[in-house]
């Protein structure tokens, strides 16, 4: 059986031989930020033995409420605090325990980073299903970016687990106040915790969900395995190299809605042009000898030239040989002025109009 057990085109599961491949692809989506993969891909790899994770699609007819889970806080301090394998299913169960409602299916919040294989975790340990969508198709910094409070949101109910084994439930109108109790807490207690969003109604993901997500993660990852250069890799998945180079400056700064705001030049030896990449916790807008070239919600993302492996935006140094490719976002955030917004530019502390995707297929 091919990765992910994939029949007629899908994926129905996940096994542990594929958490490397999985693993790999939602390091590429998580455009330079989302946290190190590694300890994740490791639990779930460990914890799956010979069973497996079952994905299904939101159209499957036995699900009504699915929970969204995630990350929130700073994965540098993350790395350094590894997860007990407690944090996520204690957000899942205060998140039921509260609405008095069992999620048929587990739903990562974005699918880019640490929170795709840790959501695969998550429906493990707690016996569900995982569906193959999440709320980005990338990653992003805040709550509030997630697609599904993109539109009309009547309440919110959520919970946070801390490292601490601190529980916050919150009950609010807006996701902002999600976004704003969250990081207070998390800031004195641990430095990050885990998070469970829900249940949602499936009616409403379908409207509002990145379908596919699963799927396009393994896919991706199987492309950084086989690839023979970035070139190469970026025809894999349906991108385009727009500078390969050695980095020539770095700069760094604070920022109070990315977090940590950085830029970074890279002559590109064919040309010879200066790309720069400017991101927040994420790579988010990118020039070419000043011409506006790609931005968000399209996928940016920086490889080493060499391993193809992909480098975090705290982690560019003056001296990297990189390669800066961008791959085409979830048509969803392009449907409504709205949606693109945001992710734009500016939702990130960047001051720059989004750049429009070329033509360019979703692969897969």
């Amino acid at each position: 059986m091919d990765q992910g057990d994939r029949r007629g085109g899908g994926v129905t599961g996940l096994q542990a031989d594929d958490a490397a491949v999985f693993g790999r692809g939602t390091a590429l989506l998580g455009c330079g930020g989302g946290g190190r993969v590694d300890h994740m891909v490791s639990a779930l790899r460990l914890a799956l033995g010979d069973r497996s994770v079952p994905v299904v699609d939101l159209d499957d007819p036995g699900l009504e409420s699915v929970t969204a889970v995630g990350l929130v806080g700073s994965t540098t301090v993350l790395e350094e605090k590894m997860p007990s394998g407690d944090e996520l299913p204690a957000a899942l169960a205060a998140v039921e325990r509260w609405t008095g409602r069992r999620a048929d299916a587990v739903v990562a919040a974005q699918i880019g980073g640490v929170t795709g294989p840790a959501a695969a975790l998550t429906a493990h340990a707690a016996g569900l299903p995982l569906v193959d969508a999440d709320l980005v198709g990338r990653a992003v910094p805040r709550i509030d970016q997630l697609s599904v409070f993109i539109g009309p949101v009547t309440t919110v109910t959520a919970a946070a687990a801390t490292t601490s084994g601190l529980r916050i439930v919150v009950d609010a109108q807006q996701p902002l106040d999600l976004e704003t109790v969250w990081r207070e807490a998390v800031s004195h207690s641990g430095g990050w915790a885990a998070f469970a969003i829900g249940p949602v109604p499936v009616a409403l993901l379908r409207e509002r969900a990145v379908v596919g997500s699963v799927q396009r993660a393994l896919h991706v990852g199987r492309a950084v395995a086989e690839a023979r250069d970035a070139a190469d890799l970026a025809a894999r998945t349906g991108g385009r190299v727009v500078a390969q180079g050695r980095v020539v400056d770095v700069h760094r700064e604070g920022d109070a809605l990315a977090f940590v705001r950085s830029s970074i030049a890279i002559r590109d030896a064919g040309s010879g042009a200066i790309a720069r990449v400017e991101a927040g916790s994420e790579y988010v807008h990118c020039l070419v000898d000043g011409l506006p070239v790609a931005s968000t919600p399209s996928v940016i993302t920086v490889v080493d030239a060499r391993s193809l492996a992909p480098v975090a935006t705290d982690r560019t140094r003056v001296g990297n040989e990189l390669a800066v490719l961008v791959l085409p976002s979830a048509p969803w955030w392009w449907a409504d002025p709205a949606r693109t917004e945001a992710v734009a530019p500016r939702a990130f502390g960047i001051d720059a109009d989004v750049v429009p995707e070329p033509s360019a297929e979703l692969v897969p």
